[in-house]
């Protein structure tokens, strides 16, 4: 299953805000438990929970939805790189909502990821001008490994 095409990138939100808007894969999803592929269907809304208890990373994002029943299951986390960005604003209270938005295949077919819309609405913009910095990079895409570079001799 391949995820629909959306408009991806900032545009004013339904009410008329400014918004960040992009997709993200989501990490962990086959150690997640055995969510019942009729919750999996893209255009479910899911939750963004911070785990700042978690050991493995202090900015976790978990991904959380409700199935039919409303039985609350944990697909995955946001990648750490997203995560990292996220968490302060969802600490602060802004209002960041997620969309399951179909799924995502490495591309010899070993695995599949869920892929999740993410909105984002904007701070108010700062005072005076060249304060602004935008994010361009939301993520490793799935299947890029980091490089280690080896020190020079």
């Amino acid at each position: 299953m391949s995820p629909q095409p959306t408009p991806e990138g900032d545009g004013p939100a339904p009410d008329g805000a400014p918004t960040r808007r992009f997709r993200t894969p989501l990490r962990g999803h086959a150690f997640a438990g055995p969510v019942p592929q009729e919750a999996l269907t893209p255009g479910r809304e899911v939750s963004l929970v911070r785990e700042p208890n978690n050991p493995a990373d202090a900015h976790a994002v978990a991904v959380w939805l409700r199935d039919d029943e409303q039985r609350a299951w944990r697909v995955g986390y946001l990648d750490r790189t997203v995560a990292a960005r996220l968490a302060s604003a969802i600490d602060s209270g802004r209002t960041v909502t997620g969309v399951l938005d179909g799924w995502i295949e490495e591309p010899g077919g070993r695995w599949e990821r869920p892929l999740v819309r993410i909105e984002l609405p904007r701070p108010p913009a700062p005072a005076a001008e060249g304060e602004s910095l935008r994010a361009t990079v939301w993520g490793r895409p799935p299947g890029v490994r980091r490089r280690q570079v080896d020190p020079p001799a």
